[in-house]
């Protein structure tokens, strides 16, 4: 058994070996020429990745500026209804203690205080 996996395993090498050659030698461009092609396409890939990863993050900054604008809105509308909803108290109070004194005042002339 382990002879056929090294029967195998040399049968790959030699096939891949065999391949390389074959590409080597029909290669339509010089080694020099594909390593400077090579060379150029990591330039570009990396020059691709690296203004990704700009884009990336300016959309993250403008994203968390909006958010932060957005979260000032919120806090200012909270702050004016919560304002208008003290004022809507402080005037329901009021209203109920001008109500109070009437009906004090009523029961007073009623009884004859």
């Amino acid at each position: 058994m382990q002879e056929d996996a090294k029967k195998i395993a040399g049968a790959f090498l030699v096939g891949g070996l065999i391949g390389a050659a074959v590409a080597i030698l029909y290669a339509p461009k010089s080694g020099r020429e594909t390593r400077r092609d090579i060379s150029k396409k990591a330039h570009r890939i990396r020059n691709s990745a690296i203004d990704l990863i700009e884009e990336t993050i300016e959309d993250v900054h403008e994203f968390a500026s909006n958010l932060q604008e957005k979260t000032a809105d919120i806090i200012e509308h909270s702050k004016n209804l919560s304002d208008k909803a003290k004022k809507e108290v402080v005037a329901a109070l009021d209203r109920g203690q001008i109500s109070i004194e009437k009906q004090r005042k009523r029961l007073k002339d009623a009884i004859g205080f």
